[in-house]
């Protein structure tokens, strides 16, 4: 996270242990957050679902499904 800070990257996405944590740099360094500054209508939990999934053609028919319907 210190090589992000320093090169003031104001926002940092990990895949840790089959789910997606975000996290914004503020004054104090990185906090992890729900939602990306981003893309704020970004449904975090929805993609990490699909991402979960091991069929890459249902995951995405999946999330289109998803984001279609909001």
């Amino acid at each position: 996270m210190e090589a992000y800070k320093r090169l003031q990257i104001p926002e940092v996405w990990f895949w840790e242990n089959g789910r997606l944590c975000l996290y914004l740099l503020g004054a104090d360094g990185y906090a992890e957050v729900d939602r990306s500054l981003v893309l704020p209508d970004l449904d975090i939990v929805l993609l990490a679902r699909c991402i979960n999934i091991e069929n890459h053609l249902q995951a995405m028919r999946e999330f289109r499904q998803a984001i279609q319907g909001s």
